[in-house]
């Protein structure tokens, strides 16, 4: 069945032939650049209800709660933002997009993007909506950097 959406694309649709190894639970996180640290804050605070969950002064970089997901903002405008700073001054907004991967083992996610062809560009272990976790940083087709993030089993959260 195609939907009205997918009607606007020629060709046929895209199948899973091979499902990956893994479950999507949702966004964890969306980064944004902002050049205003305190405005921004205020912003997604008092209208938006947000709530400040942490301060990295050394990433210029304040974490949001915004139910179960989070919303990164990193002041581009001081010192500890500047590794987010675009090449091009207005050249994006957005550092990255941040998927949770429910019930993945990593081996198996290492696999999967192996086997398509997706290079880990970068991995580390860092906190998010849902404590420590690794996660893999990807790049889709177009250069938009995807954080994979494999949560922590149940029991470890």
């Amino acid at each position: 069945m195609r939907t009205a959406l997918a009607a606007r694309y020629s060709g046929p649709m895209p199948t899973r032939a091979d499902p990956p190894p893994f479950a999507l639970r949702g966004l964890d996180h969306v980064l944004l650049l902002v050049s205003d640290a305190g405005r921004a804050t205020a912003f997604y605070v008092d209208v938006l209800g947000c709530a400040v969950e942490a301060e990295l002064p050394q990433y210029g970089m304040t974490e949001l709660r915004a139910g179960a997901s989070m919303i990164d903002l990193v002041d581009i405008g001081c010192v500890g933002g500047a590794w987010a700073r675009p090449d091009v001054p207005g050249g994006r907004n957005i550092d990255h997009l941040c998927v949770a991967l429910a019930t993945a083992e990593e081996h198996a996610v290492r696999g999967h993007l192996r086997k398509h062809g997706v290079a880990i560009i970068e991995e580390t272990v860092h906190a998010g909506a849902e404590g420590d976790c690794l996660s893999l940083y990807v790049q889709d087709p177009s250069g938009n950097r995807i954080e994979l993030k494999l949560l922590p089993a149940a029991d470890q959260r």
